[in-house]
C-alpha cells in the first residue's frame, strides 16, 4: 500500500509540473498561431444629432490580404470624430484621437482601447484627457525594459507652435493624463508618427509639412530622462535630420517596413481652377539608407502611384504589410472616401487591387499583420 501511495502522489505531481508549465506567464507575449492582418480605419465624422445613433468611428477589416475586402467590425469609440490611430500588438492597444479639439465640439482626448486576441474587437480601457490635446495629428507606442510611452504630435494654431507630448504607462489613465515630457517642434508641422525599431534608442519618425515637407528624424528621444513637466524648445531638441521632399505637395501620413526596407508616403497637390486634388504615394526603396541620415537631406522617390486610375485624390495615410512575402499596402484617401490595397511592388497609373467605398471619411490606418508565432 506504501508503494501505491508514494507512486499515486508522484502521478499527482507530475501532473501539477505539466499543468503549470503550460500556463503563459502574464507578461509572456501570446503567439499568433496563424498569420494575422487586420486593418483598422479611423473616420472623423462625428453624429452631432443626439436623437439620431452615432456613427461608429473605426472599421476592422480583417483578414485583409484576402479576396474579401470588407469590414468584419465597427465600433463606435466614443471619441468625437476619429482622428490618428494606432494598434500595438506590445502593449495590446488601440489608441484614437479625435478630430473634434475646437469650436462647438471640445473633445480634447485619446481613447485607449483593448483588442479581442481572436476576433481584433475593440474594448474600452481608458481615456488620456488633456486640455493640450487640441489637434492630435499623430500616435506612436514604444516599450522596452518595463518603460511605456505614447508620444503624441499636435498641431499648434494662431503663435502655439506645435508639439510632441509623452504620456507614460498611457493604459492606466481613466480621465484626466498629465503629460510627462513637452517638445516644441517649432517651424515644423508634424502629421504622423512611427518609432523605427523596438530598440531602447529606436529613431522616432515624423511625417511634416509647411516650410519643411518630408520625413523628421528624432534620435535619442527614448533616452531624454527629463523631470515630470519638463519641455524643450525646438532648439533644444532638434530633429537630428529632415529628409525633404520637394516637387510633391502636401506630405501626410507615411509607414515604414523594416522587412521590405520601404517607405511610403502620402501626399497630394491641392486642385486650382475647379481642378481636382492629385494624390501620390511616394514609394521609396532601400529607406534604410536613407533613415540614417544624420544631417537634412533631399530624397526623391524610386516609385510613385499616382493618376486618375488609382482613384487617389486626397489621400492622408499609409500602411505598407510588414510580414515576410507581404504583397500590399493600404490607402485611406478622404476626398473620394475610399480605402484601397495596392500591390506593394505597384508603379504609376495603376488600378488598387481591392478598394471599400465608404459614406464617412477614412483619415487614419493602422495596420496589425503579423506572420504565425510572432508576438501579439
Amino acid at each position: 500500500m506504501k508503494s501505491l501511495s508514494v507512486y499515486i502522489t508522484l502521478l499527482f505531481f507530475a501532473i501539477v509540473t505539466c499543468l503549470t508549465s503550460c500556463v503563459r506567464e502574464d507578461d509572456e507575449p501570446a503567439l499568433a498561431k496563424i498569420s494575422v492582418s487586420r486593418l483598422y480605419i479611423s473616420f472623423s465624422e462625428f453624429q452631432l444629432d443626439e436623437s439620431r445613433p452615432p456613427y461608429n468611428n473605426i472599421d476592422i477589416i480583417d483578414r485583409a490580404d484576402t479576396l474579401t475586402f470588407e469590414p468584419a467590425l465597427s465600433y463606435n469609440s466614443g471619441i468625437k470624430g476619429g482622428a490618428a490611430i494606432s494598434f500595438s500588438p506590445i502593449a495590446k492597444f488601440i489608441f484614437q484621437s479625435s478630430a473634434n479639439g475646437a469650436g462647438s465640439v471640445n473633445d480634447t482626448s485619446i481613447q485607449v482601447m483593448s483588442v479581442n486576441a481572436k476576433t481584433g474587437a475593440p474594448a474600452y480601457k481608458g481615456l488620456i484627457s488633456n486640455g493640450l490635446l487640441r489637434n492630435v495629428t499623430g500616435l506612436a507606442y514604444h516599450y522596452n525594459k518595463g518603460s511605456e510611452n505614447l508620444y503624441v504630435s499636435n498641431l499648434g494654431a494662431g503663435s502655439n507652435p506645435s508639439h510632441i507630448y509623452l504620456f507614460q504607462k498611457p493604459g492606466n489613465f481613466r480621465g484626466k493624463a498629465k503629460r510627462s515630457q513637452e517638445i516644441a517642434l517649432g517651424t515644423l508641422t508634424p502629421w504622423t508618427m512611427a518609432f523605427k525599431n523596438t530598440e531602447d534608442n529606436a529613431d522616432l519618425l515624423m511625417s511634416v509639412t509647411g516650410e519643411k515637407r518630408g520625413i523628421a528624424i528624432f534620435r535619442d528621444i527614448l533616452r531624454k530622462n527629463l523631470p515630470a513637466d519638463s519641455v524643450l524648445t525646438a532648439t533644444q531638441f532638434p530633429p537630428k535630420a529632415v529628409l525633404t521632399i520637394a516637387n510633391q505637395g502636401e506630405v501626410r501620413g507615411f509607414s515604414y517596413s523594416a522587412r521590405q526596407d520601404l517607405l511610403a508616403v502620402a501626399c497630394y497637390t491641392a486642385g486650382t481652377g475647379g481642378h481636382p486634388n492629385v494624390g501620390r504615394i511616394l514609394l521609396f526603396e532601400k529607406a534604410s539608407s536613407l533613415l540614417s541620415a544624420t544631417g537634412d537631406r533631399a530624397i526623391d522617390p524610386t516609385r510613385i502611384i499616382t493618376g486618375s486610375t488609382t482613384g487617389l485624390v486626397r489621400p492622408l495615410d499609409v500602411a505598407i504589410d510588414n510580414r515576410d512575402g507581404a504583397k500590399y499596402l493600404y490607402v485611406a484617401d478622404a476626398d473620394s472616401k475610399i480605402v484601397s490595397r495596392f500591390l506593394i511592388n505597384d508603379t504609376g497609373n495603376v488600378a488598387p487591387n481591392k478598394i471599400k467605398q465608404y459614406t464617412l471619411t477614412p483619415v487614419a490606418l493602422s495596420l496589425d499583420a503579423r506572420g504565425p508565432g510572432e508576438d501579439f
